[in-house]
């Protein structure tokens, strides 16, 4: 018989055995899945796996020293709540604020306002230290800032979507909202102008569409400034502590509710 003949012989015969016993086999999938922490310090010890425990040690050690870090003492607890909240105005003011910064460095024109989803901020802020673990905490994502370019259309379907979640955190603008509209619209303390394109600070994931703002997918100018959202709260935090500043908030009326 000829080689090159039996050999493919072989290997046809192979994939046909291989076929009836994958056909024959049983199929699994997973039905549930349970987990268990274990807290990793010196008083649960006796309760873990002493190489496991020895291994895992160091690098807890090194994180939790990092995570320790005091970015910022805060003169109040800092907060949720509706149509404003403290939380809400401090991390967008500080995403505007570090976003235009880096504007600057990539000499490209700023964002004239930001928003983003109080979803997206996980806690409150204590009163008094303020360590870079809290910040993680508060936003435990690793969202990214785009400034979008948007018409006059777009950005009234946004002020749309702020009524119907009867406000939303921002920056650089106010608004004011009731059941049925809005209305007095400010950008950087200038009346709205209808006929203009705005630059807007936000998130990526706010940006494809998260959180129901389906409609941003049809924006079509969008800039990545390779900036974290929750770095922009880390620089504003540390830039207040450079300056021997404390991290204090204040309700604006940049959202107010009308009759």
């Amino acid at each position: 018989m000829n080689t090159l003949f039996y050999k493919r012989f072989l290997l046809g015969i192979s994939g046909v055995i291989l076929f009836i016993l994958s056909s024959c086999g049983s199929y699994y999938s997973v039905s549930d899945i349970t987990t268990k922490q274990y807290p990793i310090k010196d008083s649960t010890i006796a309760s873990v796996d002493s190489a496991t425990y020895n291994y895992i040690k160091p690098y807890h050690d090194t994180l939790d020293k990092i995570m320790s870090e005091i970015l910022v003492y805060s003169e109040q607890n800092i907060g949720k709540g509706s149509p404003e909240s403290l939380i809400g105005n401090f991390t967008t003011d500080a995403l505007l604020n570090q976003t235009n910064l880096k504007c600057d460095s990539l000499k490209i024109k700023h964002a004239d306002f930001a928003f983003g989803n109080s979803g997206g901020l996980r806690m409150s802020l204590p009163t008094g230290e303020v360590t870079l673990g809290r910040v993680f905490e508060l936003m435990p994502f690793e969202n990214t800032i785009l400034i979008l370019d948007m018409n006059h259309e777009q950005l009234k379907t946004l002020f749309q979507y702020m009524v119907q979640r009867k406000g939303i955190p921002i920056a650089g603008m106010k608004i004011k909202i009731s059941k049925t509209g809005y209305q007095d619209v400010l950008i950087n303390g200038m009346p709205y102008d209808s006929t203009k394109t705005y630059r807007v600070a936000t998130n990526d994931y706010l940006s494809n569409g998260g959180d129901g703002m389906m409609f941003l997918r049809d924006v079509k100018s969008k800039t990545d400034i390779e900036l974290k959202v929750r770095d922009s709260y880390i620089r504003e935090m540390r830039s207040l502590n450079i300056q021997g500043k404390k991290l204090k908030v204040v309700l604006d009326g940049r959202v107010s509710e009308i009759q």
